[in-house]
């Protein structure tokens, strides 16, 4: 009898062509929610609560269900994040039910990049739908349900640029799959390579930055949200020693910064279509997949849901606080009559002409009426350690303080941009200063 039961298993196993290896799903959402493949996923902005569940061939008994649940979230003011999942896999008499815990790491590389770092553990369950088996009280059936606990673990990393490239890989699963055991949590086998996940992808970010509008005759300055670019692309290749691996390219449009269409095509299996809507706080998604998969007229399709929670305020990933400019040592300059004007030019838009060459761009801080309280507050940021001087400008009669001189607009605004983000001087600005 335990030997027809293993060959049923073994059966099983063979006739699971909807993933790239028994127990690991495909999930079509998983451009929602990557964490469902890459553990390095966890450190996300906010916490986010992701469910899904997806019915594969519609109508074909015993076809493939899979509902799955997970929370992942940065922890605030640091560079590591948390996730948890259980999922629940069900196919013919088989159930898998899976639970693991996740921590991620974060490494930066350089300002707007990173590296990240995901290690998950848990533990699987194989059971069986006890009202299909036609012999219940079967000595094999019943060792089965008290040995069937085993060991799960995956690892991913991912590295994400600033530019909105994103290069993940993925091993779902360390220790191979174990259907039949004489004990549980006896499956101590690593194997990380029998499957993997290889993630390239497309998605930036558009950052909030301040436009005018015109309204009732008046313009006013107003300030955008930050928001994703309507365009994003995904390449995927899972990987399985079991002999089912795939290609995946995906193509998704943002319609708007609340409803999104999309398609996919795996190879050799075929297309997908996806639509989603999304809201600040709650999102909801769809993917369909024809009838003619794996063949013409096998089944009426495969749909799988997916619901999606924002919860809290946004996390920060801390950083290494940069080298600041204005609080190194430096050399005397010489000084000049100058006339100010204020700087609204992109430092990456300055032509470099031999009038250009004659400006200079100062970090200015504060200005002031009278010397004395400019010498004071000068004398404040010395203590402070910054490089504060004074200029006094007769077309205005103002003193302005400043804490950096620089002959290049781009020192000069990234500067700014540091000192806003790293010190107590969120009223830093640049001002052009030419010389005579």
């Amino acid at each position: 009898m335990r030997n027809f039961f293993n060959c049923c298993f073994g059966l099983l196993f063979l006739c699971g062509t909807s993933v790239f290896a028994q127990n690991y799903p495909v999930y079509n959402s998983f451009y929602v929610n990557p964490f469902l493949y890459n553990p390095a996923e966890a450190l996300t902005e906010y916490t986010q609560i992701y469910a899904l569940y997806r019915q594969q061939w519609t109508n074909v008994e015993g076809a493939p269900t899979i509902g799955a649940l997970s929370v992942t979230s940065m922890m605030n003011e640091s560079r590591a994040g948390v996730g948890g999942k259980i999922s629940s896999y069900k196919r013919g008499l088989l159930n898998t039910t899976d639970f693991s815990l996740t921590y991620a790491y974060g490494i930066p590389m350089g300002q707007k990049n990173w590296l990240f770092l995901g290690l998950s553990g848990g533990a699987i369950s194989n059971t069986i739908d006890m009202t299909k088996v036609s012999d219940p009280n079967d000595p094999a059936i019943a060792n089965y349900l008290a040995n069937n606990f085993q060991p799960a673990a995956g690892f991913g990393l991912l590295y994400r640029s600033g530019s909105g490239l994103n290069v993940g890989i993925a091993l779902p699963q360390m220790f191979p799959s174990k259907f039949n055991s004489d004990a549980s949590f006896n499956s101590t086998t690593v194997s990380p390579s029998d499957n993997v996940f290889v993630s390239i992808y497309y998605k930036r970010k558009v950052e909030s930055r301040i436009v005018s509008k015109s309204k009732g005759g008046l313009k006013r300055s107003v300030k955008t949200q930050e928001a994703i670019a309507p365009l994003e692309f995904y390449f995927n290749y899972k990987y399985s020693k079991f002999g089912n691996s795939q290609f995946e390219f995906l193509g998704k449009l943002n319609l708007s910064q609340h409803f999104w269409i999309g398609g996919s095509y795996k190879l050799p299996y075929g297309f997908t279509g996806n639509l989603g809507i999304n809201t600040s706080r709650f999102l909801i998604g769809y993917s369909y997949e024809p009838g003619n998969q794996p063949q013409n007229g096998f089944s009426q399709g495969s749909h799988e849901v997916i619901l999606g929670l924002k919860l809290g305020k946004p996390k920060k990933f801390k950083r290494v606080a940069p080298v600041l400019r204005s609080t190194l040592v430096k050399s005397p300059n010489e000084k000049h009559t100058a006339r100010f004007q204020e700087s609204t030019e992109d430092p990456n838009a300055i032509n470099q002409t031999t009038e250009e060459a004659k400006k200079k761009y100062y970090v200015v801080i504060r200005m002031f009426n009278d010397f004395t309280a400019a010498d004071g507050y000068k004398r404040k940021l010395i203590g402070d350690k910054f490089n504060a001087e004074i200029f006094y400008n007769p077309a205005d009669k103002k003193y302005y303080v400043h804490v950096l001189e620089t002959t290049k607009a781009s020192e000069a605004h990234e500067e700014v941009r540091n000192l806003k983000t790293y010190t107590k001087l969120k009223e830093a600005r640049v001002l052009i200063v030419t010389t005579k």
